[in-house]
């Protein structure tokens, strides 16, 4: 027996929540066409002025903006109607595109610390006054990126993310203008290579972190915000509830989990007219309001049944 709970919610909330998340795409698009404004002219500025940081910074700013990408196509996708091909719909495009961006970026990490290495033994000449140029349009760039997801960072912690994510794109254009002036006043050519290693140190483990998460979607790991041991005992002290097994817990993309799970029912429970109904809505009540699950597949079987059951369904109960 299986059973699907829906939440009723009233039209205006619907309203609410549709114009909320058109702001978040206004917004994020806004942020997306300014990134894509700064990753060109410093690619241009770094060929130009013989920059290596203002290529690192370019890079560092490609993971960020990719993942305000991910954000948007994510809010488009999460409401595409589930079809007969794609029954969950189109939510886990969002991991192939992270693995995409993943792959990229491990390539330009490494090509970075590579040249900055070739740079140290073989120092190359830098216009620090172009490089400066192209870093303040990034600053600036920032600054009114900034501006535009200040009012929905209060409200959406997926724009509360991209805000931090620009705010530190932001320092490091800083970063790589403090280098130039070095350069200018010191002659100190090697400060922009120091400037590139250092962005590329923080690219390369913040993909490798990205990649473990897309990765532990993929094989469909407990998520990490899930105690999956507290949510077995939780559903086992219901009343009517004897046993609980085949308990998975997984995600379809970041914040999407779905739970399935067997449930044998004491034996009041299990022959009274009406009962299983109870403790399957008290079940999947206490699942999405204290685990926050929303997708509850449960089944009410018999003592026993679990030995009936195929080979790969025992091993994993």
């Amino acid at each position: 027996m299986h059973k699907h709970h829906g939440e009723p919610h009233s039209h205006a909330g619907a309203d609410h929540s549709a114009l909320d998340r058109a702001q978040t795409r206004t917004r994020l698009k806004i942020v997306l066409g300014i990134y894509a404004a700064i990753i060109v002219a410093e690619v241009v500025g770094a060929y130009l002025a013989g920059s290596l940081a203002l290529l690192a910074e370019a890079t560092h700013m490609t993971i960020d903006s990719s993942g305000i990408l991910i954000t948007l196509v994510a809010t488009y996708m999460a409401g595409r109607k589930a079809d007969r091909r794609h029954t969950f719909g189109m939510l886990r495009i969002e991991i192939v595109a992270v693995l995409l961006n993943c792959a990229l970026l491990f390539t330009l990490g490494a090509f970075i610390i590579y040249e900055a290495v070739q740079r140290f033994t073989h120092p190359q000449h830098v216009s620090a006054r172009e490089v400066i140029i192209f870093a303040l349009v990034g600053v600036v760039c920032s600054g009114v990126s900034l501006l535009v997801l200040r009012e929905g960072a209060e409200q959406s912690l997926n724009v509360r993310a991209a805000f931090l994510e620009v705010l530190s794109d932001g320092i490091g254009s800083a970063a790589i203008i403090l280098s130039a002036v070095l350069n200018l006043a010191f002659g100190w050519a090697w400060a922009d290579t120091v400037a590139a290693a250092l962005i590329a140190v923080i690219i390369l483990p913040r993909t490798f972190t990205l990649l473990k998460h897309a990765l532990h979607i993929i094989v469909q790991g407990v998520p990490d915000d899930v105690d999956i041991e507290a949510l077995h005992d939780a559903i086992c002290d219901l009343e009517g509830v004897e046993a609980v097994h085949c308990l998975h817990v997984w995600s379809l993309t970041s914040g999407v989990h779905v739970l399935s799970a067997h449930l044998v029912l004491t034996p009041e429970y299990a022959d009274a007219p009406g009962l299983s109904t109870e403790v399957l809505d008290a079940a999947t009540k206490l699942i999405r309001s204290k685990f926050g699950i929303e997708h509850v597949t449960l089944q009410i079987e018999e003592r026993g049944h679990v030995h009936h059951e195929g080979r790969l369904n025992q091993d994993h109960c």
